[in-house]
């Protein structure tokens, strides 16, 4: 009897150490609680809940959450807000209603867990790609003009299936408004899915449930074609592993995270997952170890849109611009989590991620984003002099259809921001008649080249280009800032420059925004920078951050192409435009819809001024991917880097008081730096200093 009112005794005990434990928990998330934190699972359920009750969507199949996503509150009310203070809390969402085509957008106010408003957008698409637009292949299954044309290639079409396409947009025959797309037939077998049947297309109103056009460009390889396509499940090890090389930190993180914000001796920032965005950066700022004080930077930055072109003449490619962000959000409709050690290093902070489905319902993403710090390499150094960089990163994949991108941001102590974009994943291919790429093969050529490379008979991967658009809020010590353009140029040889050597970095402040249609310009180290006039460092410079641009990589397709009507915001490198909070992505809110000159071209026909005031600048980081027979069947990763560089933001070396690198286990107490740095390399040394 004791031992059994002892053992509920300690039940008790631990499920009140549970309980208190939870709500200690509940309080830590609360006092961590900020404006832009993302919207977690049960707002993501309150959202859907609310339009429920409003009858705004259906129980059923048929309502389609495009986005839920946070409402981020006014700039201004968030630059004012004090921890503890109140703060508005609201999500937007768009739904799609797909027998209707209709899609709307709702704003929900989430502390009072109303509806603020609703708006029908008419004529326009939404962000994603839905399982209800396989029906292509059921409206075409009885199309005679389909059915023949297949016939007349020798295939049996109830061995094909039609749902492989994309969206038809500016190039289709549907009325304004409808969803439409082109699709290629493919083979039903697993064996053979993965390369639709060359050269035959159907353009297939969905909305009306119609084939609007079937064309046969009378070219394309028709036979099943058995491709060794890449699988992680089934692939077997080969090759001798490696000794590891491990990342470890005895003595614990330079950082620590509180709720979703990073802070460290040299920086602190905000992140979050965006629906569409994927990782997005809040609120950088440095801290100036001279001055003693946090100093602003960014107040948001983050990918805007991403596309993919192809490159061959066929019409699927002509289609298949892909705008990975603005068309199908990043794919975010299932978790990818990342692995320790290969994604992300061991020594990583794992933290997870809300995402949500089509049918509005959350999805909870584990070790969706790392935070770790990294080796910089050298920071600075001379002769025996020499200081080791510790890198602070923030990491985040996705999957979009057969490529895997990977997004990092770089934080070094020098004031340096680096942002890389990874590209992996499989090569995008298409079906030819050709096995090898010798030449005089029927197949499609420009004075004698191929659109692609052949990996395995038939089947060729395609040329094609990556283009990544980056938006940054810059607030470089405040919201009043201007933006130049720097160029190195030789002086011409006379009484300025008598020895023919001489050059200078020659400045061009731009006044409106049409005048920043930039491109990078590798001969002259172009390069562009953000500044504060009001703000300057002890040698009057203004307090400034470049943009270091990365290869300058432009759009190869014409600018009468698809492309250029629906993406012209690629064709150039560098824009600026005065803060709109409703001026979010580069190529429009809808890129699905027919439409053209959205986003940023039709913008800055306003031609307003960006002098001293908030500005958001606009990057575009591009590759151009000629395919290796060495890619295939899966490519070993690209990089596309950028850099934010402080430019007078400083007086000086801001690390020029960065203590020698600190080696566990070592001791090197009242050595000189010189005696230190030989303890290092000679372990006698060490061995006699410590005697």
């Amino acid at each position: 009897m004791r031992k059994r009112f002892v053992y509920a005794l300690l039940m008790l005990m631990s499920g009140y150490l549970l309980m208190k434990e939870d709500v200690c928990a509940q309080e830590t998330v609360k006092q961590f609680m900020h404006p832009l934190d993302p919207l977690d699972s049960n707002e993501i359920k309150l959202v859907k809940q609310i339009l429920l009750q409003e009858q705004k969507v259906t129980h059923d199949s048929s309502s389609l959450f495009s986005i839920i996503n946070l409402q981020e509150p006014p700039k201004e009310e968030v630059l004012a807000y004090q921890p503890g203070q109140p703060f508005r809390r609201e999500a937007y969402a768009f739904v799609y209603d797909f027998p209707t085509n209709t899609l709307g957008k709702a704003i929900i106010d989430l502390k009072e867990a109303k509806l603020l408003s609703f708006e029908v957008i008419k004529d326009k698409q939404p962000v994603g790609s839905f399982k209800a637009d396989s029906i292509t292949d059921d409206i075409l299954a009885s199309n005679t003009d389909w059915i023949a044309a297949l016939e007349k290639r020798g295939i049996e079409p109830d061995s094909v299936e039609a749902s492989y396409g994309n969206f038809a947009a500016d190039m289709g025959y549907a009325p304004m408004g409808h969803r439409e797309k082109v699709v290629s037939p493919v083979y039903k077998n697993k064996k053979y899915k993965h390369v639709p049947i060359g050269g035959l297309y159907a353009f297939v109103d969905i909305t009306d449930q119609k084939v609007l056009k079937v064309i046969d460009q009378g070219r394309g390889w028709s036979k099943p074609v058995a491709v060794n396509y890449f699988n992680g499940d089934s692939l077997k090890s080969s090759l001798q592993a490696p000794k590891p090389v491990l990342i470890t930190q005895p003595e614990g993180t330079n950082y620590r995270i509180e709720g979703n914000q990073v802070i460290s001796p040299f920086w602190k920032f905000r992140f979050g997952v965006h629906n569409r965005e994927g990782l997005v950066i809040y609120d950088v700022q440095y801290f100036d170890h001279d001055q003693q004080q946090w100093r602003y930077i960014m107040y948001r930055g983050g990918l805007a849109e991403m596309v993919v072109n192809y490159g061959s003449p066929d019409l699927l490619n002509a289609t298949n611009n892909y705008f990975d962000a603005g068309e199908f959000r990043l794919f975010q409709k299932e978790a990818r989590p990342l692995t320790a050690g290969a994604d992300a290093p061991e020594n990583a902070t794992y933290l997870s991620a809300t995402l949500h489905n089509d049918y509005g319902s959350p999805i909870h993403s584990d070790s969706a984003i790392a935070v770790f710090e990294e080796y910089g390499g050298v920071l600075w150094r001379h002769e025996n002099h020499s200081r080791r960089a510790t890198d602070l990163a923030i990491k985040y994949y996705i999957t979009a259809g057969n490529y895997d991108y990977g997004f990092k941001w770089i934080f070094k102590e020098d004031g340096v921001i680096k942002i890389d974009t990874e590209l992996n994943g499989i090569a995008h291919i298409r079906s030819v008649e050709r096995e090898n790429d010798a030449a005089g093969a029927t197949d499609e050529s420009y004075h004698g080249s191929y659109f692609g490379t052949v990996v395995e008979p038939h089947v060729e991967a395609n040329n094609h280009q990556h283009f990544f658009v980056y938006r940054l809020d810059m607030d470089v010590d405040g919201m009043h800032n201007s933006v130049g353009e720097m160029n190195s140029v030789s002086v011409p040889k006379g009484p300025e420059n008598p020895y023919g050597n001489s050059l200078v970095g020659e400045m061009t402040m731009f006044k409106q925004e049409q005048e920043v249609q930039r491109d990078a310009k590798a001969s002259s180290s172009r390069m562009w920078m953000v500044m504060n006039h009001e703000k300057h460092n002890k040698y009057g410079h203004m307090s400034s951050y470049m943009l270091m641009p990365s290869a300058g990589i432009l759009p190869l397709a014409d600018k009468e192409s698809s492309l250029y009507n629906r993406a012209a915001c690629l064709y150039h490198h560098f824009w600026t435009t005065p803060y709109d909070a409703d001026e979010m992505y580069p190529a429009g809110d809808y890129p699905a819809s027919n439409q053209k000159n959205e986003g940023l071209p039709t913008w800055i026909q306003q031609n307003r001024s960006i002098e001293n005031t908030d500005l958001v600048c606009w990057y575009v980081a591009g590759v151009t991917h000629i395919v290796r027979p060495e890619e295939w069947p899966i490519m070993n990763q690209h990089t596309v880097s950028m850099t934010l560089m402080p430019f007078g933001f400083f007086s000086q070396n801001p690390v020029l008081g960065m203590p020698p690198a600190k080696i566990p286990g070592e001791i090197t107490k009242n050595s000189s730096e010189e005696e230190d740095v030989k303890s290092r390399i000679d372990p006698s040394r060490a061995a006699k200093n410590k005697n």
